[in-house]
């Protein structure tokens, strides 16, 4: 007879949840950052606990309203009602317990110590040593993650560049609006509307067009300019009107076009030459853009 104390547990994710109540469980990883998307028609009836470790922070923002918690401190507890775009900041260092109700939509960042280093830079602070919330809504941050977590007809909808483009945009206004950080100097607060030298243009272009069958970082591109991902990311759109990879996609199907017109190359050929997943991706894309699929173009500019 099996007794009741050897009798496995429930797997539960890292953040303290039965897996087996989870509606949906995603988990996308950057660099130094983890984001989670976490949902469940009803919270579960026993006590979340973790304990302390030094893993960094959680920033969770609710993407749906109807969630409810009270989470227990060592001589008090405190309730919290979650609205739409409602936001928690979770020290790691802390042990954590808390009793849920409702059900809940979160789309979850975990930044490690390291990371926190690194997005103060890409947001031109310095000395970010703390994330807080302010207590208000953030429907910014949650547009940013929702798109994020945007459902697609397949992961190779999600170039590596997409996820960083926006995992950056989201730890910069993460470290802008909740970190204890200070600008670097006066001279920051002149980043928004700048744009691009010709010069940084001319060097960014030929890097993307020179990587169209690969991905690029918005690390790398920033460094090239010699500028902050955050101040590239602003000035690239300010310049281009378009985001880095709106435009890096732009190249591809433009890549494309001539490929389809000029060379014998088979539709799968071309799909890898341009740096599509597969020619189904080729395909969606192509037609998206074009209004055509891929074939039928040709047969119509084949010259």
């Amino acid at each position: 007879m099996t007794s009741a104390s050897s009798i496995a547990a429930p797997p539960k994710d890292s953040l303290g949840c039965m897996l087996s109540q989870l509606e949906e469980d995603r988990r996308i990883d950057s660099t130094g950052m983890t984001f989670y998307r976490k949902k469940a028609a009803a919270s579960p009836s026993e006590r979340i606990r973790t304990p302390a470790t030094n893993r960094g922070y959680l920033i969770g923002v609710s993407l749906a309203a109807g969630h409810r918690r009270r989470i227990l401190h060592e001589h008090h507890s405190t309730v919290h009602e979650f609205e739409e775009n409602s936001v928690y900041v979770r020290n790691f260092n802390e042990d954590y317990r808390a009793d849920l109700q409702g059900s809940f939509d979160f789309a979850l960042l975990e930044i490690s110590r390291g990371a926190i280093d690194r997005m103060s830079d890409g947001a031109d602070l310095t000395n970010v040593s703390e994330l807080r919330t302010g207590g208000r809504p953030d429907p910014v941050l949650g547009g940013l993650m929702a798109a994020l977590f945007a459902n697609t007809a397949d992961q190779s909808e999600r170039s590596a560049l997409f996820v960083e483009q926006i995992s950056v945009a989201i730890s910069i206004h993460v470290a802008q609006q909740y970190g204890n950080g200070r600008p670097v100097s006066a001279a920051v607060e002149k980043i928004k509307g700048r744009r691009l030298s010709t010069r940084s243009v001319a060097i960014v272009q030929d890097l993307m067009r020179d990587r169209l069958d690969g991905d690029l970082s918005i690390e790398e591109l920033a460094r090239a300019c010699n500028l902050s991902q955050g101040a590239f990311l602003g000035a690239f759109r300010e310049t281009i009107g378009k985001t880095p990879y709106q435009w890096f996609v732009q190249q591809r199907v433009e890549k494309a076009r001539d490929l389809l017109a000029f060379s014998p190359l088979s539709l799968g050929e071309i799909a890898v030459a341009c740096g599509f997943a597969d020619q189904s991706h080729f395909t969606r894309i192509f037609a998206r853009a074009t209004g055509a699929a891929p074939g039928a173009w040709r047969r119509t500019h084949r010259t």
